[in-house]
């Protein structure tokens, strides 16, 4: 299993000494996320495009109803002639951004082409080529003469964001890799067999090795309290609005007291603020023990024990996302998690 990391720094230099701490570690990829107030996601990764020499980094994830699939592909090239040719992209249905913007009223619901519109986006990005005019007319989206003959190879490597079926059939069939977001150990056994049936349509010229991504929030720290405490903050993001994802860890008028609370839960969010505040903690941890990674640096058993169970389900990639003190759980990361799942083959007994 490869191990990637998100984050989301205070500075585009210090996206860049991040991003070449990882490479200096031996990971292969950093990301940035795509949200509303964040720096732009593109731009953030210049210096570290620039500096770096292995390492691949990009957004996660772009929406083609936010962010045009021409001028997407304006910058998803531009990152990867920076870089190299060493440029990611996750294509989304779009989240929070898409809110904020005013073309969703919610996380819960989804832009009513949403699929149509992640599938013409993923066609056109790869078919768009440096010595061939492209022109592209889809139900949604349309190009004329789109020559992008500055261009540098190797292409970009593109996932789908994608957690329900219709996207992850769509990424199975499209897409070099798949990044799921928040998926438990609950699901995803269900996620990985939907993904395999999606791969009998796989289009042609494509490995049939699909990048299996995983993204997973890291709240490990020194002291266990401080652990959960900020992972408590970050909840809302892991989707504990969808009474499903909370089921299989807590009882159903645990999952009811959750759903008579999505306002005061999503306004502890947006003010950073504990929700324990709203909602009694004993739930919340048992929702950061079930849909996060959390705990103390010095035990990490557990943890660990949890990426090889991923893996062994068919996960190829985790993305860490990072909130406080990243440089400490990068290296802690390196020094402490990846020797045991390169010297474990199979999940320890429970």
């Amino acid at each position: 299993m490869r191990i990637h990391f998100i984050f989301e720094p205070d500075s585009p230099q210090r996206f860049r000494d991040l991003g070449l701490l990882a490479e200096q570690l031996g990971f292969e990829s950093v990301w940035a996320p795509n949200i509303l107030s964040a720096r732009d996601p593109f731009l953030a990764f210049s210096l570290l495009a620039r500096d770096s020499r292995a390492i691949r980094m990009g957004p996660v994830a772009l929406s083609p109803f936010e962010l045009h699939p021409l001028k997407m592909a304006n910058a998803l090239l531009t990152l990867n002639e920076i870089s190299g040719g060493r440029a990611n992209l996750v294509i989304g249905g779009g989240g929070g951004t898409m809110i904020g913007m005013g073309l969703k009223p919610d996380r819960r619901a989804t832009h009513p082409r949403m699929v149509r519109g992640v599938r013409e986006c993923v066609t056109l990005l790869r078919t768009a080529s440096p010595t061939t005019p492209l022109n592209f007319t889809g139900e949604l989206f349309q190009v004329q003469n789109y020559l992008p003959d500055w261009a540098t190879a190797p292409a970009p490597r593109l996932y789908v964001a994608a957690n329900r079926p219709q996207m992850l059939q769509l990424a199975a069939e499209l897409a070099d890799g798949v990044m799921l977001s928040d998926i438990s150990l609950h699901h995803i056994a269900t996620t990985i067999a939907t993904l395999r049936e999606g791969l009998a349509s796989r289009r042609s010229g494509l490995s049939r090795d699909l990048r299996t991504n995983n993204l997973l929030a890291w709240h490990v720290k020194p002291d266990r309290t401080a652990a959960y405490t900020e992972a408590r903050r970050k909840l809302w993001v892991r989707g504990i609005w969808e009474r499903a994802r909370n089921a299989p860890f807590v009882d159903a008028a645990a999952c009811d007291l959750i759903e008579q609370n999505l306002t005061g839960l999503a306004l502890a969010y947006q003010r950073g603020d504990d929700p324990a505040g709203v909602v009694p903690q004993k739930i919340l941890d048992a929702l950061v023990d079930g849909l996060t990674l959390a705990g103390s640096s010095s035990n990490l058993t557990p943890i660990i024990d949890e990426l090889l169970a991923f893996r062994a389900a068919g996960v190829t990639e985790t993305s860490l996302r990072l909130y406080g003190e990243p440089e400490a759980a990068i290296r802690l990361v390196a020094e402490r998690v990846l020797p045991e799942l390169q010297n474990h083959n199979s999940p320890r007994p429970r």
